[in-house]
Parts: C-alpha cells; sequence; structure tokens
C-alpha cells in the first residue's frame, strides 16, 4: 500500500509540475543575460521577445529588463512591449523590424523600443498586418530608406493607430497610414519626422490628425495622398513643417478626393511650403498659420475654412 501511495503522489506532483510549467504568464521578462529555455519570469527571464509572448497570457505584458539587443519579433495577439529606463534595441538586417497580425479586437503597445535598420531589407521598422489598436509610445525607428520598402510605420487596414512620443528617421516614409478596406483611424503626437523621404502619408481609406509634431529635412513633411476611389483626410494642429522640400501637400492621383486641414502651425524654410497638386485635392488653411520665409510660400490652389 505504502508503494501504491508513493506512486500515485509521485505521479500527482509530476501532474502539477508539468501543468505550472506550462502555465502562460501575465507577465513575462526579457534580459540580455537571458535564455529561451528559462520560464520567461523575473528571476529567470527570456532571451527573445518571440519566447516570452509565447509564454504569455492575451492582454498580459512582457517587460525588459536591461539594455541589449533583441532582435525582431512578430505580435499575434493583444500584448504590452514594455523598455522602461533601458534600451532595447531591435536590430533589423532583413524582412521586418516588429509584424503586428493580431485579432480584430486586439489592442497591442510597444513602449520604449529602439528599430534600426542594419541591413538593405526591404521591409519596414514597425508593419501593422491586423488587429484593432497599435499603441507605439516612446520609441524610434530609424533608416528604413531602401525602396521599394515599407518604411518607419506601416499602418495598412481597417483599425486605429496611435503614435506618441516618437522619433522617425531616415525612412522612406516616417509614419505611412492607409486601408484598402474600411477606414485606417490615426492620431500622432508630439513626434519628430526627420529626414525621411516623406514624414506622415495620410493614404488612400485613411484619417489622420497630426498634433505637436515637427517634420524637418524631409522631401514631403507631410502628405495626404488618394490613389483611388477612396478619400484620404490629413489634419494638422500645431505642428512646425521646416527646412523640408515641400512642407505641407495635398494630392490625389485618381478619384478619390485627398483633403488637407492646416491650423495653428508654422511653415517655414521650405522649398515650397503649402502644396495643393490640383483637383479633386483639397488643401485649406484655418488662417491662423505662419506661412513665411519659403523658397515658395504656395504652390496651387489654398483655401480656407474658419472655427466652429
Amino acid at each position: 500500500m505504502k508503494a501504491i501511495r508513493f506512486a500515485v503522489g509521485s505521479l500527482l506532483f509530476m501532474a502539477i509540475f508539468a501543468s505550472a510549467s506550462m502555465a502562460q504568464l501575465q507577465r513575462s521578462f526579457v534580459s540580455g543575460l537571458g535564455n529561451d529555455m528559462n520560464p520567461c519570469t523575473r528571476t529567470a527571464p527570456c532571451r527573445t521577445f518571440n519566447q516570452a509572448i509565447s509564454q504569455t497570457n492575451a492582454r498580459g505584458e512582457v517587460y525588459v529588463l536591461d539594455t541589449a539587443g533583441y532582435g525582431p519579433f512578430t505580435i499575434n495577439k493583444a500584448i504590452s512591449i514594455v523598455a522602461q529606463g533601458v534600451t532595447a534595441g531591435i536590430s533589423v538586417f532583413s524582412g521586418d523590424g516588429i509584424d503586428i497580425n493580431a485579432g480584430a479586437l486586439d489592442t497591442v503597445i510597444l513602449r520604449g523600443l529602439t528599430v534600426n535598420n542594419q541591413g538593405t531589407p526591404d521591409g519596414g521598422g514597425i508593419v501593422f498586418i491586423a488587429g484593432g489598436t497599435l499603441h507605439i509610445e516612446g520609441c524610434v525607428v530609424n533608416g528604413f530608406n531602401t525602396s521599394p520598402g515599407l518604411g518607419g510605420i506601416n499602418f495598412q487596414g481597417g483599425a486605429r493607430l496611435e503614435v506618441k512620443d516618437s522619433i522617425l528617421r531616415g525612412n522612406l516614409v516616417g509614419v505611412d497610414v492607409g486601408a484598402t478596406s474600411g477606414t485606417a483611424q490615426a492620431v500622432i503626437d508630439q513626434v519628430r519626422l526627420e529626414g525621411n523621404e516623406t514624414g506622415v502619408v495620410a493614404g488612400t481609406g485613411s484619417k489622420v490628425t497630426v498634433r505637436n509634431s515637427l517634420a524637418s529635412g524631409n522631401g514631403n513633411g507631410f502628405l495626404a495622398v488618394s490613389s483611388s476611389a477612396a478619400n484620404a483626410e490629413l489634419n494638422i494642429e500645431n505642428c512646425v513643417a521646416s527646412n523640408n522640400i515641400s512642407g505641407i501637400v495635398a494630392r490625389s492621383d485618381s478619384t478619390g478626393v485627398a483633403t488637407v486641414r492646416v491650423s495653428n502651425s508654422t511653415v517655414t524654410d521650405n522649398n515650397i511650403g503649402l502644396e495643393n497638386g490640383g483637383s479633386p485635392a483639397v488643401l485649406l488653411s484655418r488662417g491662423n498659420n505662419t506661412v513665411e520665409g519659403n523658397t515658395n510660400n504656395t504652390a496651387g490652389t489654398v483655401g480656407a475654412y474658419s472655427a466652429k
């Protein structure tokens, strides 16, 4: 009987241990000194984001413990990736840096990450494929300037994007927003767009608002462009466009209307300050902007609108 009880007890212990080892975490951890054979806990962290994500519950969190390079990864569920007080470098030698391919109701948060192009990939820094809402906070995306490529942040889908307190530098496009179906909605706040071919693109099927942001040294600072029957909308509030080839641009390449509204912003030291590429594009100034000191302050028709 003792032998039977011992055997049963051993089996029960093994079952409990196996269950615990397979349990998903609400919070997991990565470290430059971690190992992907670890359980991704605070005291035994993983080495890569992909492994930590696989061990974390939906709507859970992955925390970065120390400064290191962590490599590209894919997100397939609602989750937060958080680096605070450390540098979490994502070095990209081919393909994309971060892919988001989540569920239609999923919210993904990326905070404090630095995504760097280290090769000549034809991908992008942060690429949104599917999901509900993507928050990008305090991130840097640099050097994704290969053509054809996807640029710094590529957001294509009928979902919602929020970008805050971030830097997009040296990319083909800093933030590219559009949708082949539905409407891509984006709010960009306190973002620096420096040395990109285009800083922000509000593309076909998008509604984009940019606030408190700087576009400097780009080809186009802020651009709304529609290339099909769907419209594009770009609202610019309290921004600076300086030292670009064109500061703020509206352009329609088809029957869709690209509309730009500019309020309380400074547009200076560009080759062209405000540029309307022609009907059916619409470029509107609220009349409280500073558009001075450009080689050409305006090109094309610039209309007006008033506060209501």
